[in-house]
């Protein structure tokens, strides 16, 4: 290789390395042109970005089936995390127990329960409810037979709770809750009377 092909390749090196530094430095600038753009247009505010959550405590449920309307749980856990615009994330943390949204109807709650109760009823074989095949945990006091004198046979709820759902996520826009006019979010208990609670998730921007 001769003196002037060194030099020549080590002029190209250097004009690479200034190229690839001029280009960096032009996409920080715009990426910082676009951030304070985006800043002049929400008034110049930076919104703070929260992820709060609550376990809330319903209480003891009602024998069999029973819907609890959630939304002014929901309102209070986003009107404490000050979200703006965001989500809010609803959780049944149960097996035997469902969320779902719907009208929230007397009338309407009464038929589903009968349905319910016609589309898998409580007094079908199952597996799931032959306690005398199954084993309680290790360490229950007492052994498998003190376990299996408190556990109920409630397949029904627990194939009723994979069929509705056990969660649901609602838009949250200026400090509320986007759900039509007759909608309503609502925990549904499938094998009460138990204590239950349900977890409450915002996700946004203040």
């Amino acid at each position: 290789m001769t003196p002037r092909t060194m030099t020549r390749r080590g002029i190209d090196a250097r004009c690479a390395t200034t190229t690839t530094t001029t280009t960096t430095r032009r996409l920080r600038r715009r990426a910082r042109a676009l951030s304070a753009r985006a800043d002049a247009s929400a008034g110049g505010e930076r919104h703070e970005h929260v992820y709060a959550y609550e376990t809330v405590d319903l209480g003891e449920t009602l024998k069999g089936t029973h819907f609890i309307n959630l939304t002014e749980h929901i309102d209070r856990v986003i009107a404490s995390s000050g979200v703006k615009n965001g989500t809010a994330h609803v959780i049944s943390r149960h097996t035997t127990t469902a969320v779902t949204i719907n009208e929230y109807e007397e009338r309407l709650i009464d038929d589903a329960r009968m349905f319910f109760d016609r589309l898998v009823p409580a007094s079908d074989m199952y597996l799931h409810n032959d306690l005398d095949r199954r084993h309680g945990p290790p360490d229950w006091p007492g052994g498998d037979e003190a376990w299996r004198a408190q556990e109920p046979e409630n397949c029904h709820s627990h194939l009723l709770s994979m069929l509705i759902g056990n969660s649901e996520s609602i838009p949250i826009v200026d400090g509320k809750t986007v759900l039509g006019t007759w909608q309503s979010c609502m925990f549904v208990e499938l094998d009460g009377p138990r204590r239950r609670t349900v977890g409450i998730q915002v996700v946004g921007v203040k």
